[in-house]
C-alpha cells in the first residue's frame, strides 16, 4: 500500500515537471514560427533586390555594385536559414519531445536543443534586417541621382542606427543569463528519468530488469543511463 502511495506521488510530481517543460516547448515553438513568418517575408524582399536590373542610362561604380549584392545576398542568405532552421527545430523537437522512447530524457534534450539554437536564429534575423538596410541604401546610390541618393541615405542610416541601438538597449533590459534562467527540470528527479517504457519492456525480446537488479518483468532502466543510476545486482 504504501509503494502505491509513493510511486503515485512521484509520478504526479514527474508529471508536472513535464507539464511545466511543455510550456517551455510550446514557447520556443512560438518564437521560431514567428521569426520564421518575419524571415521569409524579408527573404522576399531581398530576392526582389537580387533581381532587379541595373539601370542602363547610369553605369555605377563596380565596387558599388559588388557591395550592394554581396549585402542582398548576405540577407537573403541569412533569412533563408532562420527559416530552414526555424522550421526544422519546429518540427523536430516537438516530435523528440512526444515520442522519445527516453521519456523525461528526451524531453530534456528537446528543450535544451531549443535553447541553445534561440540565440543564433534570432542572431541571424536581426543581422539580415541590418544588412538590408545597408542594401537598400545602396540601391539608392545605384538608380538615383547624387543629391537624391545623400538627401534619402539620412533617414536610412538614422533608421539603421536607432534599430541597433534599440536592440542592444532591449536585449540589456530584458535578456537573462545562463546563471538567471529557471528551467522546468528538476534536477532531483535525474533517477526516475531513466525509467524506460514499462510497455516497451515487457514486450521487447530482451528480459527486463528490476529497479532492485534482479531480472525481473516490471521495471526497465534506461540502457545508456549513468553508472551511478543503474541497477546493482543482489551479489553487489
Amino acid at each position: 500500500m504504501l509503494q502505491l502511495r509513493k510511486n503515485k506521488i512521484v509520478t504526479q510530481v514527474s508529471k508536472g515537471q513535464v507539464e511545466i517543460r511543455q510550456m517551455e516547448v510550446d514557447w520556443y515553438c512560438g518564437n521560431y514560427q514567428t521569426i520564421s513568418g518575419q524571415a521569409a517575408m524579408l527573404a522576399g524582399f531581398a530576392f526582389n533586390f537580387l533581381t532587379a536590373p541595373m539601370p542602363k542610362d547610369k553605369e555605377p561604380c563596380i565596387w558599388l555594385e559588388f557591395f550592394y549584392f554581396f549585402c542582398v545576398s548576405t540577407a537573403l542568405g541569412a533569412e533563408l536559414g532562420v527559416i530552414v532552421i526555424s522550421s526544422y527545430l519546429s518540427v523536430w523537437a516537438p516530435s523528440l519531445a512526444l515520442r522519445g522512447k527516453r521519456g523525461a530524457v528526451d524531453l530534456h534534450k528537446a528543450c535544451d536543443t531549443l535553447r541553445d539554437y534561440q540565440a543564433l536564429v534570432f542572431s541571424c534575423f536581426m543581422c539580415g534586417w541590418i544588412v538590408h538596410f545597408i542594401a537598400s541604401i545602396l540601391q539608392v546610390w545605384i538608380f538615383y541621382k547624387r543629391s537624391i541618393a545623400t538627401f534619402v541615405s539620412i533617414p536610412f542610416l538614422l533608421f539603421t542606427v536607432a534599430i541597433i541601438w534599440y536592440l542592444v538597449d532591449l536585449r540589456q533590459k530584458l535578456s537573462l543569463s545562463e546563471t538567471e534562467v529557471v528551467t522546468g527540470k528538476i534536477s532531483h528527479f535525474q533517477p526516475y528519468e531513466q525509467i524506460g517504457d514499462l510497455d516497451h519492456g515487457l514486450a521487447g525480446s530482451g528480459q527486463p530488469t528490476r529497479a532492485g537488479g534482479s531480472r525481473g518483468a516490471y521495471c526497465r532502466v534506461q540502457q545508456d543511463a549513468p553508472e551511478s543510476l543503474q541497477p546493482r545486482s543482489s551479489g553487489s
